[in-house]
């Protein structure tokens, strides 16, 4: 299995920032847009209403069509969010963020089996069409069939809370980090339960796993994994390269609780807890920009993601609003801060397709996942 063809050489590189900012990243990116015609407005347009507790996690499949929720409820939901549910029809006053009279979303799934404990972290296999559902209940990484609700497999063996998961290889390969300080490697296709590789160059916790694919990260089902980027509270992204078979570290300079690519994979955006979010160009470790002042943070870790078209950084905020960046701005200032939640928003997600790019969703430990777009989005919404 090409993913356990790792040696154990690499090279370590302080993240340092570059005196050419602009021309770096005009290198990197070309000619941008701007995102003002992409912000969502300062009200959202809907709640994936239902749950019971703190949301953990929040994300879009890989063709944007569902979403997926999942928290201290011991559960993991999937939703249409760009749909109404018919049970509860528009009301009055849709506008008011706090009002429990928001329009909801169509909820589709609810997935139970197997989790004993909160769910911390979910993820589907890449491509057009998810089939499987990845989600950790503490120490344990379960794999679910989408559709049937049936559980396929359950992987032990991390002594501590897996924090993330992802899949690969069309759904074949799962990884899941961990508080242990490790990242875990499992192959879907062996009848084994033993991991077949295990990463375990982080001095702590495990923040974030993503798989880089060939091209883009949004990639299709064949496209072929090229790297295993990793996050962890030691201040380090681990970039395991699985051509040549080794292992890159960007020193960052304070823990890492988040990650996000941007689409063509070539830069990485990293949720400090110091407060900022580093944008680093993933070949060089070059430091393209900084984003801080507009989200506070400092006692929980949190969530970032990137637009589809590259414009916007999404940020989530201890203090509950969703913040948003602009990319190529001077990073100093927020471009808008969305409010809608009562406590920590600590897991945000952008829509993966460039349509529907206004369109974010943030979940947060008040229980609430609300669904944010633009003007022009929020009428195709119906919101």
């Amino acid at each position: 299995m090409t993913l356990a063809l790792i040696r154990r050489e690499g090279e370590t590189r302080r993240v340092r920032r570059t005196v050419a900012v602009r021309f770096r990243k005009e290198n990197v990116f070309g000619e941008m847009p701007s995102p003002s015609s992409s912000l969502p407005r300062d009200t959202p347009v809907a709640q994936l209403a239902g749950r019971d507790g703190p949301i953990n996690a929040i994300r879009f499949t890989g063709d944007g069509k569902y979403c997926l929720t999942a928290g201290h409820d011991r559960t993991v939901r999937l939703w249409n969010p760009t749909r109404r549910d018919p049970s509860y029809p528009a009301v009055a006053d849709p506008s008011s963020s706090l009002s429990s009279d928001l329009p909801r979303a169509l909820p589709i799934q609810t997935y139970t089996d197997g989790h004993t404990h909160p769910v911390s972290s979910i993820a589907t296999n890449p491509g057009p069409s998810a089939s499987t559902l990845l989600s950790s209940s503490d120490r344990v990484l379960i794999v679910t069939d989408i559709v049937t609700r049936r559980v396929k497999r359950r992987f032990h063996g991390h002594a501590g809370r897996i924090n993330d998961v992802s899949c690969a290889l069309g759904g074949e390969a799962y990884l899941s980090g961990s508080y242990d300080g490790t990242v875990r490697v499992w192959d879907g296709r062996s009848r084994s339960n033993d991991p077949v590789q295990i990463l375990d160059e982080a001095k702590d916790s495990v923040s974030a796993v993503e798989v880089v694919a060939e091209g883009a990260r949004s990639s299709g089902a064949e496209a072929g994994v090229q790297e295993i980027l990793t996050a962890s509270v030691d201040g380090c992204l681990r970039t395991y390269d699985l051509r040549r078979g080794r292992i890159r570290v960007d020193d960052m300079g304070d823990s890492v609780t988040g990650v996000a690519l941007t689409r063509d994979g070539q830069c990485v955006a990293a949720s400090c807890l110091d407060g900022t979010i580093r944008l680093l160009e993933r070949s060089t470790g070059e430091l393209l920009q900084t984003y801080r002042g507009g989200h506070a943070a400092g006692r929980y870790g949190l969530g970032c993601d990137v637009s589809s078209d590259d414009t916007v950084v999404v940020s989530g905020s201890e203090d509950g609003a969703v913040t948003l960046y602009d990319l190529m701005g001077s990073g100093s200032a927020a471009t808008a801060i969305l409010r809608g939640h009562g406590k920590p928003t600590c897991a945000v997600a952008s829509h993966p397709r460039r349509e529907w790019k206004s369109i974010v969703l943030s979940a947060s430990y008040d229980g609430r996942a609300l669904v944010w777009a633009s003007e022009d989005d929020a009428a195709r919404w119906g919101g």
